[in-house]
């Protein structure tokens, strides 16, 4: 009776002084570790992060790991989705749906080589360190893939579209440019990236626009570059 009495005295010392409530401290507890695990896969890569490494880093118990994530690759996972879903809320802000596809396309590939540039350990999370971690973290890049794809094909309704494109001329594309951020990140550790803006927006464009409009394209992204 006496422990019983200590103990709900205690709780009332800790809700006096407004102490998170349980929901909240828990929240506060994931995000710790997605960020420790995201500045931890930027700085040593998927293969060098270890739990052990991961909750010394967030200031948190090995249990407490537990109670959030199955596994390691389960938080890989959580961190590459936190990372994505951020990136995407910036470029959907950034190339709103009351653009043309093709101001979209120039806009959103806009942000997110500034993205890159303000982040990159961020993007070697999403685009290097992502397809090293395990089947379900590159499972989970190929549909943030997949989400690319499927806004690009939306340029084949455009007027100059070829009747005759292919059908993996989508896929060719969006791999073409996460292939050449991929290189900028690895061999120049992000610096420099948003000089790639013309060439990506070439890519991305010239399937869908004629070839009067290529030279177009090109020349004005090099201008907001």
């Amino acid at each position: 009776m006496q422990y019983l009495s200590q103990r709900l005295a205690v709780e009332s010392t800790r809700t006096r002084r407004g102490d998170q409530p349980r929901g909240s401290v828990e929240a506060t507890q994931r995000e710790r570790i997605l960020a420790a695990t995201e500045g931890l896969i930027a700085e040593k890569g998927c293969a060098g992060t270890s739990i052990e490494a991961i909750v010394k880093a967030a200031g948190v118990a090995t249990i407490t790991f537990y109670e959030h994530f199955e596994d390691k690759e389960a938080c890989f996972v959580a961190t590459f989705e936190r990372a994505f879903e951020e990136t995407q809320a910036a470029l959907i802000e950034a190339a709103p749906a009351d653009l043309a596809w093709d101001d979209r396309v120039r806009a959103g590939l806009r942000a997110l080589l500034a993205t890159i540039a303000a982040d990159p350990g961020r993007a070697r999370v999403c685009l290097v360190e992502a397809q090293m971690g395990g089947p379900a973290l590159r499972a989970r890049y190929e549909e943030a893939l997949d989400d690319a794809v499927l806004f690009l094909r939306h340029g084949r309704g455009l007027a100059s579209a070829p009747g005759e494109l292919s059908s993996s001329v989508e896929e060719a594309t969006v791999g073409g440019l996460a292939w050449l951020l991929r290189e900028r990140l690895e061999t120049g550790g992000g610096g420099g990236v948003e000089d790639l803006l013309p060439r990506m927006t070439e890519i991305a464009l010239s399937p869908y626009l004629g070839e009067t409009l290529r030279a177009t394209v090109a020349e004005a992204a090099r201008d907001d570059g």
